[in-house]
């Protein structure tokens, strides 16, 4: 289920634990953040998962920077993504461009940047901070 209002779209539930792996090198060797490239079809995106205080944090910007979604995560690697309408209309339209808007496009985009994200730390941008 997914919600819409004037201020935020709000997507189903999801478990991102793919990342867990990575998350856990990033703490081992005490790296706050490290970045990765993810590609979808001919887009290309930026993605840096970051240690924060509340659990790890997931920010996505699309090559251009017209596209910037944050994934605040639990310790369990739960997410509830909450995208402005902006963003989110703009992200449905890279990825489909000849389709309607749907929840569904970007859990698919969320769960094909998690199957491609490292699992090694060293496999991350040289810049982990």
């Amino acid at each position: 289920m997914y919600a819409v209002d004037s201020r935020a779209v709000t997507l189903p539930s999801m478990v991102l634990g793919g990342l867990r792996p990575l998350y856990r090198q990033m703490a081992r060797a005490n790296v706050r953040g490290v970045g990765f490239a993810h590609t979808a079809g001919t887009n290309r995106f930026e993605v840096r998962l970051i240690a924060a205080v509340g659990g790890p944090t997931l920010e996505i910007r699309s090559e251009d920077r017209t596209v910037v979604i944050t994934v605040a995560l639990t310790a369990q690697f739960r997410a509830q993504p909450e995208l402005d309408p902006v963003s989110y209309r703009r992200l449905c339209a890279m990825l489909t461009p000849d389709a309607a808007p749907s929840p569904g496009t970007v859990v698919r985009f969320l769960q094909g940047l998690v199957a491609q994200a490292p699992a090694v730390l060293s496999r991350t941008d040289a810049h982990a901070a």
